[in-house]
């Protein structure tokens, strides 16, 4: 039963890919305490582990899975790569150079001492950075090299192996050192400084704590008795208490829908937003809360805003709001802010780029005002344009088999390097022109996930029985140069971001975070100090680092081979 097993494996290779796919993705879901494995380690090591059969796997198939995840990163990352190049996040882009470069110098350093081959130091590299894209550059770099077919095979297989070793403790590492270590060395409290940071971005302003709101809106309605309201426009009673919005009037069993010049009477039953903060004092500002349907049954409308307008780019939250037309209230309602997926903190000083993504609430009309002056509305569309992410990858494909010398060096960007190039122009663009190239949310992680994963269950399948010998002889070496690789980058960088560029230290922990490509160890600093701030770092490091590291593959190889 066990040899007919193999043989199906063995005679169809696609089964045991989705087979190592499947396994990988489960295994990498355990959770032991704050850590799990994750998909594309618990592939590439379940593809290792079934590999031992001997399956012989088009090798073609890894390239084209590599392409799906480094397009995918690329159109994602374009906005805010090409958004981060100016004056403003000049510090950001700097500390990533220097991370990225102290990285690169610190897998060549551990290649000469332990004299690895550059299989094992490619694989070094992408372990213990946790960076799976420079395996994948490397990948390519060593289907070039002037070598016969099974001393590439031995490199690739040696790549997947020092990936294994070194992934576990770069992923722990550089969580315990962004969480723990760096603070500690720096001498800073999280919570503390993350209250810091907040009152520097402006929640020390209660005006302003209230016209950015930090809660969801609610709807409610009361009925107007003696009160301040009475007498007064609706316009008036907005001006006076910014954090609500009258929608509907209903008067005698007459239905007025919202009008600014409505004077308000004694008994009028108002249908209004607000919010949730301020729901207590509305008793008080209007009168008390009665069940009422139909003044509640006004229209309302939520939509997702790209930023994409010069002139709100690049501003604070309270610039933005100053100089949006007719903006006193306008019945909207900031639900939320997010920069590639990740939520930005909803403060007055705030700076806002091209490409973040401005969730809100309120009244059709106000709603789709807002969004024609800072940018347009993401169709909530599950459709992409496949033509247009083929031909980029075909024309990726074909940039990076161009070469040049610098002195007698061969240098050339391979197929990841110029699919990633691609595909950072193209998410560039369709941030301006949304009605080109859309891939959506949902289907830039379908493509990065399935194909990362999907690419390390093939490395790990094509390794083969060589695995077991190739640790046996590096395994030790690899796991102590792996924890140095994983650790004196971001020590250095710590040091250089604090004390030359004086980056604040919740920036500067998101920034290390980002820098090495590398969530988790954000969300554990988010969760420790109670706030989003890091995320100000982060995205900025994350997408310049997504394309330094992916061209460190090559660099890595022609200087170990």
């Amino acid at each position: 039963m066990i040899d007919l097993a193999f043989d199906a494996l063995r005679s169809n290779p696609e089964i045991a890919v989705f087979l190592a796919i499947s396994l990988g993705v489960l295994i990498g879901r355990v959770q032991i305490g704050s850590f799990h494995l994750g998909s594309v380690a618990g592939a590439l090591l379940m593809g290792l582990i079934i590999g031992q059969i001997g399956i012989e796997v088009p090798p073609v198939l890894k390239s084209v899975f590599f392409v799906m995840f480094i397009y995918a990163v690329g159109f994602k990352s374009g906005p805010e790569f090409f958004g981060s190049l100016n004056r403003g996040t000049l510090k950001l882009v700097l500390f990533s150079v220097v991370l990225c470069a102290v990285a690169l110098g610190t897998i060549l350093l551990m290649n000469a001492i332990f004299h690895f081959d550059a299989g094992f130091t490619a694989g070094l590299g992408a372990g213990a950075l946790t960076d799976t894209a420079i395996m994948g550059t490397a990948s390519s770099a060593i289907n070039h090299l002037p070598l016969d077919s099974a001393a590439r095979a031995q490199l690739n297989s040696h790549m997947a192996i020092a990936y294994a070793i070194t992934y576990l403790f770069g992923t722990i590492g550089l969580i315990v050192f962004v969480g723990s270590i760096a603070p500690k060395l720096l001498g800073v409290d999280l919570r503390a400084s993350a209250r810091e940071l907040e009152l520097e971005l402006g929640i020390a302003s209660g005006e302003e704590a209230i016209s950015i709101p930090y809660t969801r809106i609610v709807v409610r309605a009361h009925q107007l008795e003696a009160g301040s309201a009475i007498g007064k426009t609706i316009a008036d009673v907005e001006g006076a208490h910014t954090a609500l919005s009258v929608e509907r009037v209903v008067r005698n069993g007459q239905v007025f829908e919202r009008d600014p010049n409505l004077v308000l009477a004694a008994g009028d039953i108002l249908g209004v937003y607000a919010l949730r903060e301020a729901v207590g004092a509305l008793d008080e500002w209007v009168g008390p809360e009665i069940d009422h349907p139909e003044s509640l049954s006004f229209p309302t409308h939520s939509a997702d805003i790209v930023l994409t307008s010069a002139e709100f780019a690049g501003k604070t939250l309270h610039e933005i709001k100053s100089r949006l037309v007719g903006s006193e209230r306008m019945g909207c309602f900031v639900e939320g802010i997010t920069r590639q997926g990740l939520d930005l903190p909803q403060l007055p000083n705030t700076v806002l780029r091209r490409g973040d993504v401005i969730s809100l609430t309120g009244r059709t009309s106000s709603v789709e005002a807002l969004a024609a002056q800072l940018g347009r509305i993401r169709e909530k569309s599950y459709k992409s344009d496949i033509a247009v992410h083929t031909l980029g990858m075909v024309l990726g494909s074909l940039l990076g088999m161009l070469s040049t010398h610098i002195g007698m060096i061969p240098v050339e960007l391979g197929a990841g390097g110029g699919v990633l190039v691609a595909a950072l122009v193209i998410g560039w663009l369709n941030s301006r022109h949304p009605e080109r190239g859309a891939l959506p949310p949902a289907a830039q992680w379908a493509f990065s996930e399935f194909g990362l994963t999907a690419f390390g269950a093939v490395v790990g399948l094509l390794a083969g029985p060589a695995a077991i010998t190739a640790m046996q002889d590096q395994g030790v070496a690899l796991l102590f140069a792996g924890v140095v690789v994983t650790l004196l980058p971001p020590l250095v960088a710590l040091y250089f971001g604090r004390y030359v560029l004086r980056l604040h230290p919740m920036i500067l922990f998101g920034a290390l975070a980002g820098a090495q490509t590398e969530a988790a160890s954000m969300n554990k600093i988010i969760e420790l100090s109670g706030s989003n701030t890091p995320v100000i770092g982060f995205t900025v490091c994350y997408a310049i680092s997504n394309v330094l590291l992916a061209v460190c593959g090559p660099i890595i190889i022609f200087v170990a081979a």
